[in-house]
């Protein structure tokens, strides 16, 4: 049942990289399953989201529509279609401005905007500090913050010593539990206790 797809996997989008995922989650569902148009929109939306980690424009990718149509040509396609439907939306949104819909489109100037196919492929959007994602509201991404508020939210990124010591390397965990005792796993400054075991 692909309408529980989502309930069952999810496919994160860290930075622009992946983002051709969209464009391929939407060829699987048309092409390989069969699946309408509009149906698998709504499955690719609600599996994807999309975390910017810098606002730098060398993550806010963009790749030649030439090179697209030569390598990827059906993903191309759907790309195009993707963008088509998602310009319409804009246009009802805000039918006076021409300049708001070039800003917004995912292929420009024979360029596709791999944030913009992010964002719009998305149900969620995030950076990874509270500041970073003020800015991609406030600046990077606002356009599609005013479109898609409920999109757009903070994740803020770090390691949590609960889940990298104790999950993903549990030698390690036990070696400072050895040394220290546990109060560590929820007091992280007790890893000073460490000090004179460095040697």
């Amino acid at each position: 049942d692909w309408d529980r797809f989502s309930d069952k996997a999810a496919i994160q989008l860290n930075d622009t990289h992946p983002a051709i995922a969209v464009a391929e989650l939407m060829r699987v569902l048309v092409d390989v399953e069969g699946v309408e148009w509009e149906r698998a929109w709504d499955i690719t939306q609600r599996t994807v989201a999309y975390t910017n980690h810098t606002l730098l424009p060398e993550a806010l990718e963009c790749w030649p529509v030439g090179m697209f149509g030569r390598l990827l040509p059906r993903h191309l396609s759907i790309i195009l279609e993707i963008n088509r439907r998602f310009l319409r939306q804009v246009q009802i949104a805000a039918p006076a401005d021409e300049a708001k819909r070039r800003r917004m489109a995912i292929v420009e100037n024979d360029q596709i905007r791999m944030a913009h196919l992010a964002v719009v492929g998305s149900h969620s959007v995030n950076g990874v500090a509270q500041l970073h994602t003020d800015l991609l509201r406030a600046h990077v991404l606002k356009d599609f913050a005013q479109m898609y508020p409920h999109k757009f939210n903070n994740k803020t990124n770090g390691v949590t010593p609960r889940r990298w010591l104790l999950l993903a390397n549990r030698p390690l965990a036990a070696a400072i539990t050895e040394r220290i005792g546990t109060g560590w796993i929820t007091d992280l400054p007790q890893l000073e206790k460490l000090e004179p075991y460095a040697d």
